[in-house]
């Protein structure tokens, strides 16, 4: 077995109404048939960085998979190890946040891999997601970024 340091999440939000919201995606059946026993569950968009390739180019081409483009990027001060099934390896994930326009509605998404998306406080998306890295990759977004009256600078890549 291996283990693979170039994985990320990217907990993505946006500013809407006073209020933020941050987007969770819904495996698709499939995927979850492939891969998860049929279990399905809520995530967020993540990946690995391409050797040789840049954080910010590699988070313009995940979100603009999903239609989206980050206006701004943050380190969220979070690095957490799993084990993942789908790809049989230990995985070192980084997380990161990236904000988004407000009016980003339409998402496109890949029916082998999502079936639905939803846009959602941070309450109730620490609710839907239960795998401890993801609960504590929002905790951390939170305290560092989108909780914080004003997100610390030095933690902000764009």
């Amino acid at each position: 077995m291996q283990l693979n340091a170039s994985v990320f999440d990217l907990w993505v939000f946006r500013r809407r109404n006073g209020q933020v919201e941050y987007l969770l995606l819904y495996t698709s059946a499939s995927k979850a048939e492939r891969f998860f026993n049929g279990g399905r569950f809520w995530q967020i968009p993540s990946g690995v960085f391409p050797q040789g390739d840049s954080v910010l180019g590699t988070f313009d081409r995940t979100l603009m998979a999903y239609g989206l483009r980050p206006r701004a990027v943050w380190a969220a001060e979070l690095v957490y190890t799993i084990y993942n099934r789908r790809f049989d390896e230990l995985q070192t994930i980084s997380v990161f946040a990236a904000e988004v326009d407000a009016d980003s509605d339409a998402l496109v998404l890949n029916p082998d891999e999502h079936a639905e998306y939803a846009w959602l406080p941070f309450d109730e998306a620490l609710s839907r997601v239960h795998y401890r890295g993801l609960k504590d990759g929002l905790r951390s977004t939170f305290e560092y970024v989108t909780g914080a009256v004003s997100p610390a600078p030095e933690l902000r890549l764009r």
